[in-house]
């Protein structure tokens, strides 16, 4: 009859150890429990466990501290840790758990199926491990007879959902698990390691120089994100956590990857819903603000100009009242199309709400270029827009603010080329003004 599998839980929190205890229990493991790491630490002398559930923040010993020292002890090296965390999210938190010995963390309020699930394969895993060994002992006690047990007991790992690999620091795969091979759509790991060089694996191989210098210097990546091209060419969003290590002389790398292509593109989708007007496809108020700012920022750095178009558009209200918000809706896309065909790609266009647009020019040459961009702007706003039976004239009211001259500050730019703009409409024979 094999030996019933242990787990220890250790927080300092009662009221923690009652919850993990019960969430565990029908897990078909003794549970042991400690509050402090002296005893943890002490039950490790005495249990042979098959995994460890550890909180970081403890009074005293915290749970790092704890973990190093468990890993002193010679039968406890290889028992898995799971680190019990509610800032596992930071780098710095992450890297320090895996150097103190952690396999893994959840973050706390511990999610019931979560918990389970791993907490299950590594039971699993120490089941084998302890049928291997025990066929060991019976057959065979010799180093080759190890060294096999090592590697059925590393096949278990090669069964995981995730992809694993281990690769060498320029970038030659040694090693890829069936996972990893199906999410770069290969047929088998072995057409994976043979042809799945990181050259050609990086859908931008600038990509690969800021992966590499940023894992030297921290050793660790935790949910690190790259756009990897698949064997039939196309691009999917992945997430690695991996570490470096020196093995023979030698540096090599390996970790686990995740296709996270499906939640990829929904952040991306939503990224762009809260940047975009709706209407118009342009930047909104939130994103030209944001390079506003950036812009400012740069212009103060190298000693350069900016200038604010405040547009404001005339007789739009009369098209609402006289046709319906559609045919609003319509010319205001129409309008935006018309004055972004005018503009450089370096420059910046946005709907700031309602008929109101705003035109960030960089690096004007003198105030007559800028003069003339104003009534390019106008000019092509005085042709009549036609759509659905309907055909309507408006004109527009610009408003100009320069920066440096007229402001360092982003909000006092866009102010001052809004009283610009007001001006212009107090003067009926002005199209544009610049603020004095």
């Amino acid at each position: 009859m094999e030996n019933s599998l242990k787990i220890l839980l250790v927080d300092d929190n009662a009221v923690n150890l009652t919850l993990l205890e019960r969430l565990l229990k029908d897990e078909g493991a003794e549970l042991h429990k400690a509050m402090e790491g002296e005893e943890a630490i002490g039950l490790c002398r005495e249990h042979d466990f098959a995994l460890i559930l550890l909180d970081v923040q403890m009074p005293g010993m915290d749970g790092y501290e704890t973990a190093r020292k468990i890993k002193e002890i010679e039968s406890c090296c290889l028992v898995p840790i799971i680190f019990l965390t509610a800032i596992y999210k930071d780098p710095a938190y992450a890297r320090m758990g895996y150097e103190a010995g952690a396999v893994d963390f959840l973050t706390q309020p511990i999610d019931p199926p979560t918990l389970r699930g791993k907490v299950g394969v590594f039971l699993e895993l120490k089941r084998q491990k302890d049928r291997l060994e025990r066929e060991i002992a019976q057959r065979i006690k010799t180093e080759k007879a190890l060294r096999a047990a090592e590697e059925k007991y590393r096949n278990i790992f090669e069964r995981a959902v995730e992809g694993i690999f281990r690769s060498t620091l320029d970038g030659n795969f040694e090693e890829i698990n069936p996972a990893l091979a199906r999410i770069l759509g290969y047929d088998t790991p072995e057409e994976a390691v043979k042809k799945a060089h990181t050259d050609i694996l990086y859908k931008n191989p600038a990509d690969r120089k800021v992966f590499l210098k940023k894992l030297m210097q921290e050793k660790s990546l935790n949910d690190y994100e790259l756009r990897f091209r698949r064997k039939d060419g196309s691009v999917i969003w992945v997430s690695e956590s991996c570490r470096l290590f020196e093995e023979g002389g030698e540096f090599y790398i390996e970790g686990v990857v995740e296709d996270i292509t499906h939640r990829k593109m929904c952040e991306l989708e939503l990224q762009e819903k809260a940047t975009l007007d709706a209407l118009t496809g342009i930047p909104n108020r939130y994103l030209f603000f944001d390079r506003l700012e950036k812009s400012v920022a740069n212009a103060g750095r190298y000693g350069e100009k900016l200038a604010l178009l405040f547009i404001d558009l005339n007789d739009f209200k009369r098209v609402n009242d006289q046709y319906g918000h559609h045919a609003g809706d319509m010319v205001l896309a129409k309008v935006a199309a018309r004055l972004k065909s005018r503009l450089r790609s370096a420059d910046t266009f946005a709907r700031l709400g309602g008929d109101e647009f705003c035109v960030l020019l960089e690096r004007p040459s003198d105030r007559e270029s800028i003069a003339r961009v104003a009534d390019d702007f106008i000019n092509c706003l005085t042709e009549p827009f036609e759509f659905d039976d309907v055909q309507c004239s408006i004109g527009a009211s610009i408003g100009i603010s320069i920066y440096p001259e007229n402001g360092v500050e982003p909000e006092g730019l866009v102010k001052k080329a809004d009283q610009a703009m007001y001006r212009v409409k107090e003067q009926k024979d002005r199209k544009y003004c610049f603020y004095s």
